[in-house]
């Protein structure tokens, strides 16, 4: 049974997802990080980017967001025979719009945005600028499909895109009229609160978080949902039983933080750990970067009861098995590429990889597992939407600039030393250098045995002031005479 344990007592919101009581995917949301998806905004084209099809727009956000050519209403209605041709047709530098955030920023990259503003209900999701039906495939009988479809495009306009959820298929015809003028009725206010707006800016703001919420019960049949806020256990109360769909919901009011009761803060705190343990002692290695994620596979304790080439299969398939459930939880998107310990059966990878298909159905997220390459490396691609959590709740090391590496001793002592070889013909007398320990370890060598030699080459008597900073730096703090610089020195240190 599917359980949704929410956080809501703290300024970060959090909640998480279990399945069979396995963590299957954490949520969390800082104040300063709150998602924009599904958010609203009257944005301006800062750029045209013919060669890509595309426009940065200036919506109010830190970064320009970007939008391809075919989130463009202008493109979308435009008559077939004038389809395909560059951007600059359907839209021009200066030109204001609205704009809705379809991706988050993530890293250096703006947000994905589209100009087929969508506006959603249970039963019926509204599209403006789009000229399309489409009908839930979960509907019991396929007559209710072709009925809503037809009356759908009886009642819409030809710019407007509807999708029927699959709560519609036993309400009324005036039902669906309802709520479809309700969402033209909003979406009309919003086209005319943007209008009025000088600059670019706010026009709607969702709650991403109840969303997520509501999403997530609308995901299952059945459930459980616990949390600890009153006033939203009150309002999801009301909509318990969803589609048919039976939910329970349940308040918890204790002193206790409710992911500390339940265990998870244990759980967010390996997901964020580069080494994931497997149950039969083998372990996985994440490494999460701009640009995609590697995913190494290794038997570690594990040593097998059968042959070699058995016992690296079974290591695979859980392998397999908790990356895909890693994915989900540390909210992985874009190229992955899993590192599978080598197989020299064929067929032994096909499992694997029908293994990683299965797993990866389970996933919210368009997943697509491409197959091995020649090296043994299982690619993959899942559809990003939001900053992992890795990203959520990290930022770059201030000391090693988020590469998780520093310059060795032996880099910054020598680095030091050609710098010092460059004032050689300077008339100071000496020089006062602040270093660790263990660059004054390199640069001077055990015992002091290189200081005359290095204050031969430099032309100056070298005085050292070590400081209790861990990091493999120096800073050249001044040039004079030997007997300045010596007191200095004593005074300071």
């Amino acid at each position: 049974m599917k359980k949704i344990i929410a956080n809501l007592s703290s300024r970060e919101k959090r909640y998480a997802v279990l399945e069979q009581n396995e963590v299957m995917k954490i949520e969390s949301m800082p104040p300063n990080q709150l998602s924009a998806v599904g958010n609203i905004y009257m944005g301006k084209v800062a750029k045209v980017l013919p060669g890509m099809d595309a426009v940065f727009v200036d919506y109010g956000a830190e970064r320009h967001g970007f939008l391809h050519r075919d989130e463009l209403p202008a493109f979308q209605l435009a008559d077939k025979p004038l389809k395909g041709g560059t951007i600059s047709q359907y839209i021009r530098q200066g030109e204001k719009l609205l704009v809705q955030v379809k991706r988050d920023e993530t890293g250096n990259k703006g947000a994905k945005l589209s100009g087929l503003i969508e506006l959603s209900s249970p039963s019926l999701v509204y599209i403006a600028g789009l000229d399309y039906v489409g009908v839930s495939k979960k509907f019991q009988h396929e007559d209710r499909q072709k009925y809503w479809r037809n009356l759908a495009f009886q009642h819409k306009n030809q710019d407007e895109g509807l999708i029927i959820r699959t709560s519609m298929e036993n309400q009324s015809e005036e039902s669906f009229v309802h709520i479809l003028r309700t969402l033209r009725e909003q979406y009309n206010e919003l086209h005319k609160q943007a209008r009025a707006l000088k600059y670019p800016g706010l026009v709607l703001q969702k709650d991403t978080f109840i969303e997520l919420l509501l999403a997530e019960m609308d995901k299952g049949e059945q459930g459980e949902i616990s949390l600890d806020d009153f006033n939203l256990y009150q309002e999801l109360s009301k909509q318990a039983s969803i589609d048919g769909r039976i939910w329970k919901i349940s308040y918890e009011s204790g002193p206790k933080n409710i992911f500390s009761e339940h265990h998870l803060d244990i759980q967010l705190s390996k997901a964020m750990k580069k080494i994931v343990w497997l149950e039969n002692g083998s372990y996985l290695i994440f490494e999460e970067t701009e640009a995609f994620t590697v995913i190494d596979v290794n038997t570690g304790k594990f040593t097998g009861k059968t042959e070699k080439e058995e016992t690296l299969f079974q290591t695979n398939l859980l392998a397999a098995k908790e990356a895909a459930r890693q994915l989900r939880l540390r909210n992985i998107g874009g190229i992955v590429l899993i590192d599978f310990i080598n197989m020299d059966s064929r067929q032994h990878q096909q499992e694997v990889m029908k293994l990683m298909k299965q797993e990866t159905v389970k996933d919210d997220r368009r997943v697509k597992v491409i197959g091995f390459t020649e090296l043994g490396i299982l690619q993959l691609t899942r559809k990003r939407t939001s900053p992992s959590l890795y990203e959520r709740t990290t930022v770059s090391c201030t000391v090693c600039g988020g590469s998780g590496k520093v310059l060795s001793p032996e880099t910054v002592a020598f680095q030091l030393e050609r710098e010092l070889m460059e004032h050689r013909k300077t008339d100071d007398e000496a020089v006062w250098v602040e270093v660790n320990q263990a660059v004054a370890d390199v640069l001077l060598g055990e015992k002091e045995i290189y200081r005359p030699i290095l204050e031969q080459a430099i032309a100056k008597k070298l005085v050292l002031s070590i400081s209790s900073k861990p990091l493999n730096q120096y800073h050249i703090k001044r040039f004079g005479s030997y007997q300045e610089i010596y007191e200095a020195s004593r005074l300071t240190y």
